[in-house]
């Protein structure tokens, strides 16, 4: 008789000296197969981790069991990590302990050729993670959302992000017009539909302060010939004049940063345009990410 059960829970702590009666699973292969809820590898220890390293495994214990699938808690080990990966990648040397990471002169050799570091782009739309991106994040990324049905209502609740967001970079005492804000143009918005509807949608969030629009191809999202042909004019006539400061939308922002569209490669410092979606062979100029 079969049963039906719901998928099992796996958690998994290995020592260096351990005695295994199979090899070590591999990290990826365990979580196709089991909900992994937690998983060790510890630098030191043996076949008896309650002698040779009681405090160790007290402490394994306890991260193991912790609620992880709480949404704050989740959310407190992101922003732990994102601290700490901002850490690893301004110092050659880290030590690090957080609830939730922890590293002992832990070495990055070499430092990123970019200074400081490489800038670090946080998605973020509730309260909690819009403060993480606020405090910490070089560039700050929204994409509307499953439930946004319709344009208005996808301007709407972005322009309420965008806002808050700001609100709460002053509130950490940095300007919002030095960090990015990066929009996904997801469903329900169409910017290949035409080359004055690509106008529209980014004049409108200009507006409200987005810099920079990251873009599916086009036909990502059904079968839509025209868009081939907007797509080409877009990227030969309008995106190169938002590269250089014009404003070929008539809109108009009160931050400084140049806007950036959809897929160039172009430095930091000036608009770039992004795109996601199917692997297809760039044209007019236009570069794989």
């Amino acid at each position: 008789m079969a049963v039906r059960v719901k998928r099992l829970s796996l958690g998994w702590s290995g020592n260096p000296r351990h005695i295994r009666p199979v090899p070590q699973p591999p990290r990826e292969l365990a979580k196709r197969y089991f909900n992994v809820v937690h998983w060790a590898e510890h630098e030191r220890g043996g076949h008896f981790p309650a002698v040779a390293e009681p405090r160790l495994l007290a402490e394994r214990l306890r991260e193991a069991f912790r609620p992880a699938g709480r949404h704050d808690t989740r959310v407190a080990r992101f922003g732990e990590f994102v601290e700490l990966v901002g850490l690893l990648l301004r110092q050659e040397v880290t030590t690090y302990h957080g609830q939730f990471y922890r590293c002992q002169e832990a070495e990055t050799v070499p430092l990123p050729v970019q200074q400081p570091r490489p800038p670090v782009t946080i998605a973020a739309h509730g309260p909690k993670m819009l403060r993480i991106a606020a405090e910490q994040g070089d560039g700050w990324s929204s994409w509307g959302g499953y439930d946004v049905a319709t344009e208005e209502a996808f301007y709407a609740v972005t322009a309420d992000r965008s806002h808050r967001f700001d609100d709460l970079c002053v509130a950490a005492g940095r300007d919002p017009a030095s960090i990015r804000h990066s929009l996904v143009c997801f469903p329900p918005l169409t910017p290949w539909q035409s080359v004055e509807y690509f106008q529209d949608m980014v004049g409108r969030f200009r507006q409200i302060g987005i810099d920079e629009f990251v873009l599916y191809w086009p036909q990502t999202w059904g079968a839509a010939p025209r868009e081939e042909a907007v797509f080409e004019e877009v990227t030969a006539t309008v995106m190169p004049r938002l590269r250089a400061g014009d404003d070929p939308v008539g809109g108009s922002s009160q931050r400084s940063r140049k806007v950036t569209a959809a897929f160039l490669t172009v430095s930091h410092s000036g608009p770039r345009v992004l795109c996601s979606g199917s692997a297809r062979t760039p044209r007019s100029g236009v570069a794989r990410r």
